[in-house]
């Protein structure tokens, strides 16, 4: 999607939305009007929500700080799943921590960032982290530019592609950081297979090209270049440099252009003065043009009405009542099949928990004698104290590698669920304008449900102490009766122990396959209830009524309407 009018100004499309947002007002549609206000600050502040994407491992993290100039993100490090960090322009450093629970806050150092986004300090997310937010004083982002770091795509950890994409719809601009090491990977081709429809600007990177000899990284360009032409990207803008070395202030080496980072910032800094304004209006023009369409489906029909005489509105409304009523009949079986679906996903869950209780049990049973001979003089307290702490890390570890297959098959589960429901939605939604436009004789302006079903997974650990003050005693007996007393307590124990942690394993996907499927199921009924309250309204009394005017301001909305969609889609050309 490109802009073609490159004289436009957000102040023309502001015009639009102002437009919109008293039509919408005037006609009651909650909805619209709240995703207009959203649309009018997202443009009126001008902002360009940048996003740097790619599989992890990559450099990322490296590349930001490149382009901070500043060490603000920890790099080289194992990320923490599914955690977005936001980087905007403030006169004073800061950070903050939004955790999952309530949407707590709390500010913390920079310095101390790797504390709650490395897996080494906050492994599984135990401290339940759900973003960041970073001020930082970089030229880079003083015009107006959030940097956003994603979660790695395509890595074992599903719920991180399911982050970075449900983040989409917010994003202006996307860099793809790739690097030799392979340039491009199945999992990244499809990635991007899909992101270009998405985000109307891409940049590619080719980090880390310090490794590879100048014959190997012409290869690589060239390698790189015919596979973004198969995806369909034509022209793509191709920056190969590497991140680290100008992060470390190392000069580059012989083997990469000794100009990448500084021709990507150079281009970028084009990008911003020059395109930053055009993308931005892109995306906005987008969305008002849908919404534009769904006011001017409703119009059409109360334009159509005003046509009518007493009996025939009569007729026509008793039939829309109708069509109206089977449509909200038709919801209402989606969201309980939807429910249902949901309760046998989640019911998979448990009974796969289940099995990995039953199938772990004599595993970590087993590492029991482990323990044994690895720590054969430990005794009293200090033998207590390093059982628990070894049991602690191994009942994570079973449930952590468990974990890993089971979100790539829950997800797996919610792609399908989700693209069934979508179509079952857009059916129904389909039938309703098809049946509202043939009752009033006009054409149809189709509209589409887009959402996706993705579940958020910010799977904690907290692994309960495996000695209480009852056991204290045992911890007193001589050491060649206290070992082998506790060692099989401990292993009586392990189903129980395993048993504790999978409840609290199972409330959260419970917890948070719940969170999902309400979004998504108010995604799903939202563009339905919205044409279905356009219709309402438009036979509503007041919208028919000579001597309110109703008739002329619908045939005036019409054509406000029509000329927003032409001037929105001419735009999008």
């Amino acid at each position: 999607m490109i802009v073609t009018d490159q004289s436009v100004e957000p102040a023309s499309l502001l015009s639009k939305l102002d437009i919109l947002l008293e039509i919408a007002r005037a006609e009651r549609i909650a909805g619209i009007e709240s995703k207009l206000v959203s649309l009018k600050e997202k443009l009126s502040g001008e902002k360009l929500h940048l996003a740097v994407l790619g599989q992890m491992k990559r450099g990322k993290s490296s590349l930001i700080n490149a382009l901070l100039k500043a060490d603000v993100l920890p790099a080289g490090v194992l990320p923490v799943t599914a955690i977005i960090t936001e980087i905007r322009y403030g006169e004073n450093p800061s950070a903050t921590i939004v955790y999952t629970t309530g949407g707590l806050r709390e500010e913390v150092a920079i310095s101390s960032l790797e504390d709650y986004i490395s897996e080494t300090r906050n492994p599984g997310n135990k401290k339940q982290v759900a973003s960041v937010e970073i001020t930082y004083p970089s030229p880079f982002l003083k015009d107006g530019i959030i940097l956003i770091d994603t979660p790695g795509i395509g890595s074992t950890h599903a719920h991180n592609t399911e982050t970075t994409e449900s983040y989409l719809d917010q994003v202006d601009a996307g860099i793809v950081v790739l690097s030799v090491d392979p340039p491009i990977t199945q999992v990244e081709s499809q990635f991007i297979a899909d992101l270009k429809d998405e985000v109307p600007r891409l940049f590619f990177i080719l980090n880390k090209v310090d490794i590879a000899s100048p014959k190997e990284l012409s290869e690589i360009v060239n390698f790189l270049k015919n596979e973004l032409d198969r995806l369909s990207i034509s022209s793509p803008e191709i920056f190969p440099l590497s991140a680290r070395q100008d992060r470390d202030g190392r000069q580059p080496s012989d083997n990469g252009p000794p100009e990448g980072l500084r021709a990507f910032e150079q281009r970028l800094h084009v990008f911003l003065l020059k395109e930053k304004r055009q993308v931005l209006v892109c995306s906005v023009a987008g969305d008002t043009l849908e919404i534009a369409r769904t006011l001017r489906f409703a119009a059409s029909i109360r334009t159509r009405t005003a046509t009518l005489n007493a009996n025939e509105l009569n007729e026509k409304k008793e039939a829309l009542d109708q069509i109206l009523n089977d449509t909200e009949m038709k919801t209402r079986e989606l969201q309980v099949l939807l429910r249902q679906r949901s309760a046998d996903i989640l019911a998979g869950v448990e009974n796969d928990l289940s099995e990995q209780v039953e199938v772990c049990a004599p595993e970590v049973r087993s590492h029991l004698n482990l323990f044994r001979a690895e720590h054969p003089e430990a005794r009293g307290r200090a033998f207590g104290a390093l059982l628990e702490i070894w049991l602690m890390k191994d009942v994570e570890d079973v449930f952590r590698r468990w974990k890993i297959q089971e979100d790539d098959k829950v997800q797996k589960q919610l792609n399908a669920l989700s693209s069934y429901f979508v179509d079952m939605a857009n059916g129904i939604l389909d039938r309703l304008e098809r049946a509202a436009g043939a009752l009033f004789e006009i054409p149809v302006q189709h509209l589409r449900v887009t959402c996706s079903l993705r579940a958020e997974s910010h799977l904690y650990y907290k692994v309960e102490r495996v000695f209480y003050s009852l056991d204290s005693f045992l911890l007193l007996l001589p050491g060649f009766i206290m070992r082998p007393i506790v060692l099989r307590r401990m292993s009586k124990n392990v189903p129980q122990l395993l048993d504790m942690n999978a409840g609290r394993v199972r409330f959260d996907y419970l917890e948070r396959l719940q969170a999902s499927m309400k979004r998504f199921e108010a995604d799903l009924r939202s563009a339905i209830i919205i044409v279905a309250d356009s219709l309402r309204d438009a036979l509503s009394p007041a919208s028919n009524d000579p001597a309110s005017n109703g008739m002329a301001q619908s045939a005036s909305t019409a054509n406000s309407l029509d000329a927003v969609i032409r001037q929105c889609s001419h735009l999008l050309q």
